[in-house]
């Protein structure tokens, strides 16, 4: 994993998400990515007082590939990468790993940020877009995905 990425905490996958095919249920494979959408939100600034004060991010398009089977009992970790966040977009790319440093699965994500008040897209506020920016320029370095599937 590169050092630049947003790292989640590793969790590990319990019993109840695995489904009757004795792999994870694909749900789960959503639940990790949201968790690691939330964090790296938070890690910018779209953390609880920047959604008090009347902006957000909302979801519009995801994108997952499975590439591996999860086990009950596997440990997991997610990565984020920011593939574009200027304007009004967020345009992320989580990975999922397993223990040893396999790719279990990847979700490419579309956000917008809202006014909460308007419930439209609007610009975010400056220091959210400035810290954007400066992960955005790091991130940038990082190899890109072979295929872009999410977009307006």
């Amino acid at each position: 994993m590169n050092e630049s990425l947003i790292v989640c905490p590793e969790q590990r996958v319990e019993p109840a998400w695995i489904d009757y095919n004795g792999h994870m249920n694909e749900a789960r494979y959503l639940e990790a990515f949201s968790g690691a959408t939330d964090r790296f939100m938070g890690l910018v600034g779209c953390d609880a007082a920047y959604i008090a004060s009347g902006g957000s991010y909302f979801t519009v398009e995801t994108h997952i590939k499975h590439l591996a089977e999860v086990a009950a009992g596997a440990r997991i970790r997610a990565t984020t990468q920011l593939l574009d966040g200027s304007g009004k977009r967020m345009h992320l790319l989580n990975r999922l790993y397993d223990a040893d440093g396999q790719l279990l699965a990847t979700a490419e994500q579309l956000l917008l940020h809202v006014s909460l008040e308007t419930r439209r897209a609007s610009l975010p506020g400056p220091a959210l877009q400035q810290k954007l920016s400066e992960v955005q320029a790091k991130h940038a370095a990082l190899p890109r995905p072979e295929r872009i599937y999410c977009g307006i």
